[in-house]
């Protein structure tokens, strides 16, 4: 910074210190005047050494709580105990800070991923903590203490991770993940030579993973023939057919299961191994990836092979829908504008101002911009957080007095809207 930048900063500062000095006191002031470049290098370095006490501008937001924290005293151990309880109302104070920013389905909606990014780490939120009192009844302790939480922060991670709104938007999801069994020579997969119609064992067990996180997901689809396609399609393919299929999100890779020896000899102990990765369908771009090994050892086989596809693809999903979710969450503040096409609009402006309202308040809609009016038709501008088949689906789940509406045609950047009386 230069020199006349620094006096610029400081130059509001020092006009206000004049002119409250000027009332009877003009030659102090024009001394003052005289030595203000030494008033401003002092000023300017008490500034930075404030700066870089403390890190910021202004002091952080904190909250101050008073929690209850309870624990069991195992083995007679009281001071460990007494350090679980003190633990357990940190973990409350941060957890009530969390609650007042979000909505309650946020919080059921993405408990996991909260728990893993946000409360794993409660100890960095928390400025300072008293134990105010505490006391034991039988084999509990309970510690009353008050906590000082930085609000700051936990808003400022919460939004990192897309979580600091409401109306969260749940991307759809199309997997597409081949396998191959212990007693299989080849690969299993809906989009080959053959048709296809259930998922595989370690994909069902990944849809179970991405369902307890609030993902909503694309069924198996029915293809009146098979499409014929290889194992590994080119990810540019893959992506375009995710796309046609109305999804936001593609996961696609594999299981396979081998059998491997055992130290007792037996041949029923197996190894599976399942790879997956993501695929953010607007972009193109990869969005996470995993990888993932589970061995097990039964007295069948077979049995051995689907017990391992199963514990395999049940981690990789849960890790995999972590990624994919904060990565979703990162690039909803994009959005994308959606062109809305409404027909039958000709004497019926009091059902389309209710279907405009309506399509505002939907989940996932930043704005709404009127583009055109005429006759019988009028366009509009939608900012969504998602793409155009995801607002269609929750625009038909509507309901409309007087008035219903038919979507006659969805294409990735418009909506075709006729209305009927």
């Amino acid at each position: 910074m230069h020199w006349s930048e620094k006096c610029n900063l400081t130059e509001p500062f020092i006009h206000l210190h004049l002119s409250t000095s000027m009332e009877g006191e003009t030659m102090a002031t024009l001394d003052v005047m005289k030595n203000w470049p030494k008033i401003v290098c002092f000023l300017l370095s008490i500034m930075l050494v404030a700066s870089s006490v403390y890190g910021q501008s202004r002091p952080p937001t904190v909250k101050k709580l008073k929690v209850l924290g309870t624990a069991v005293i195992h083995d007679k151990n009281r001071a460990q105990a007494r350090k679980n309880a003190v633990d357990d109302a940190l973990t409350s104070a941060v957890g009530q800070v969390v609650s007042s920013m979000l909505t309650s389905d946020t919080m059921v909606q993405r408990f996991q991923l909260i728990n893993y990014e946000i409360f794993s780490k409660k100890n960095s939120y928390v400025q300072n903590y008293r134990v105010l009192t505490d006391s034991i009844s039988g084999s509990k302790i309970r510690a009353f203490v008050q906590v000082e939480v930085s609000v700051d922060q936990i808003s400022k991670d919460l939004s990192g991770l897309g979580l600091a709104r409401t109306g969260v938007v749940y991307p759809r999801i199309l997997f597409m993940i081949a396998e191959r069994n212990v007693h299989n020579e080849n690969f299993v997969y809906w989009w080959g030579g053959s048709k296809v119609t259930s998922r595989t064992i370690s994909e069902a067990a990944m849809v179970d993973a991405f369902k307890k996180s609030g993902f909503k997901i694309a069924g198996t689809p029915d293809l009146s023939a098979p499409l014929g396609l290889p194992m590994h399609p080119q990810d540019e393919q893959m992506v375009a057919m995710a796309k046609q299929l109305g999804a936001d999100v593609l996961v696609t890779g594999a299981g396979t299961v081998t059998p491997v020896s055992s130290a007792s000899g037996t041949t029923n102990t197996v190894e599976a191994i399942v790879n997956a990765k993501a695929f953010n369908v607007k972009t193109g771009q990869s969005i996470g990836q995993t990888h993932q090994k589970e061995v097990v050892s039964t007295s069948n086989e077979t049995q051995s092979g689907n017990k391992a596809l199963v514990t395999a693809g049940a981690v990789a999903g849960k890790e995999l829908s972590r990624k994919v979710m904060v990565a979703w969450q990162q690039d909803r503040d994009s959005g994308s504008i959606i062109n809305f096409m409404v027909e039958g609009t000709d004497g019926h402006i009091a059902s389309f101002v209710r279907l405009r309202q309506t399509v505002t308040s939907l989940s996932g809609v930043r704005e709404l911009k009127m583009k055109a009016m005429s006759a019988d038709r009028a366009e509009m501008a939608v900012n969504y957080q998602g793409n155009s088949r995801s607002l269609s689906d929750a625009l038909l789940l509507k309901s409309f007095e007087g008035f219903t509406i038919d979507i006659f045609d969805v294409t990735p950047d418009t909506i075709r809207i006729r209305l009927i009386h």
